[in-house]
């Protein structure tokens, strides 16, 4: 398998972990713990802002966000529409991606002022595992009751 092709079937597991994440998000037991509901939300919204600068980076465009970080309260919804809207633009982008074009360098800044130089490869694997970080830690916070049907390994993905 190719880089190219590798990245693209990560970031349909991206788009299909995400999806599933937020049915268990959106299931009546997540109710039961706003608390924590409030914290998973906190750190999905993070998700969702890197991966907004750095999709605006591989366009090269300027990017609407003044830090990594947000105190907003989140809205599940809008959340959710935020993260299929930034997936199907991966999956896209992955599909159509070059592997001479993977190794073109961006120059950027980083939110803490400090200079970024990444080939597009280096940022889509970055993308893909600051994710899988923080998904990972969201699924600490969040009590049991309401990953029951939480499925989230590339394994079981690969089997769809």
């Amino acid at each position: 398998m190719s880089a190219t092709n590798l990245l693209h079937s990560l970031y349909k597991y991206k788009a299909w972990s995400e999806e599933e994440l937020f049915k268990c998000l959106k299931a009546p037991a997540a109710k039961k713990f706003p608390t924590e509901m409030e914290e998973a939300l906190y750190w999905l919204a993070h998700i969702n802002i890197v991966d907004q600068l750095f999709i605006a980076r591989l366009q090269g465009k300027p990017d609407e966000f003044d830090s990594i970080l947000t105190e907003q309260k989140q809205d599940l919804g809008r959340l959710e529409e935020c993260f299929s809207s930034a997936n199907q633009w991966f999956v896209n982008y992955t599909q159509s991606i070059t592997a001479i074009e993977l190794s073109d360098p961006i120059a950027f800044i980083f939110k803490d002022g400090k200079p970024g130089n990444m080939t597009k490869e280096q940022v889509l694997a970055h993308v893909l595992s600051h994710g899988l970080q923080h998904r990972g830690s969201v699924a600490t916070i969040l009590p049991r009751e309401i990953l029951l049907d939480h499925k989230d390994h590339f394994t079981t993905f690969l089997k769809l």
